[in-house]
């Protein structure tokens, strides 16, 4: 990995810049960076793919994140920092049904997709209570 990314992951973990700018910046990277040709006879299955993480309670939605399969690999070192905005709650009842979100191993998840193992769907889909926000539904899924 390039240390500009490595920058722009440490950059997002001391709070110094959001999530979105970090993707911003990710992608003028990648715009910059010489390209390694692809042949036109293997469409990469995950150009238009995305992991999407959503925490939703009955007021709010708590956690909304959306990260192109295309840079997943560099994204992933940011999906702690998502995590931590699930309420413990919701994790308890996800761990009670053998659910751990920090032990998704995103590089096998990858590729799978990219073989066509893993279908689109969802991975996660969890409904607990929070005695302070009420029902919590934690999804993360592939589209």
């Amino acid at each position: 990995m390039s240390t500009e990314k490595l920058k722009i992951l440490q950059m997002v973990q001391e709070g110094k810049i959001k999530a979105d700018e970090a993707l911003e910046l990710l992608k003028a990277l990648e715009e910059s960076e010489p390209q390694t040709e692809i042949p036109a006879s293997a469409p990469s299955r995950l150009a238009d793919k995305f992991f999407r993480i959503r925490v939703n309670t009955a007021g709010a939605t708590k956690v909304n994140v959306n990260i192109p399969l295309s840079i997943m690999r560099v994204a992933s070192k940011f999906a702690a920092f998502g995590m931590s905005y699930i309420p413990e709650s919701a994790r308890l009842e996800m761990e009670k049904k053998g659910i751990d979100l920090a032990k998704i191993d995103i590089e096998e998840l990858i590729r799978m997709i990219e073989q066509g193992l893993a279908e689109s769907g969802k991975l996660v889909d969890v409904e607990a209570i929070d005695p302070v926000d009420g029902p919590i539904r934690v999804e993360v899924y592939v589209d």
